[in-house]
């Protein structure tokens, strides 16, 4: 059995190494960002006034929608 490995998980989902790279920072600091919330416990709204974003941009933010956040 051959196995085929990856240095980044999204280079399974793109051949462009720039892309996948991208999406990988994406990823972790939707992932940061995501943490700071729950550890402070605040309410949506609470955390988009501290990121400066909108409730909504929160929203999508922890529920990991990836392509709605841009660096």
């Amino acid at each position: 059995m051959n196995s085929i490995s990856f240095s980044n998980a999204f280079d399974v989902i793109t051949d462009n190494k720039e892309e996948a790279n991208e999406l990988q920072v994406r990823a972790d600091l939707m992932i940061a960002l995501r943490d700071i919330v729950e550890d402070k416990g605040w309410k949506q709204a609470e955390a988009a006034e501290v990121f400066k974003l909108s409730q909504p941009q929160i929203s999508d933010l922890l529920q990991g929608r990836i392509d709605k956040l841009s660096i």
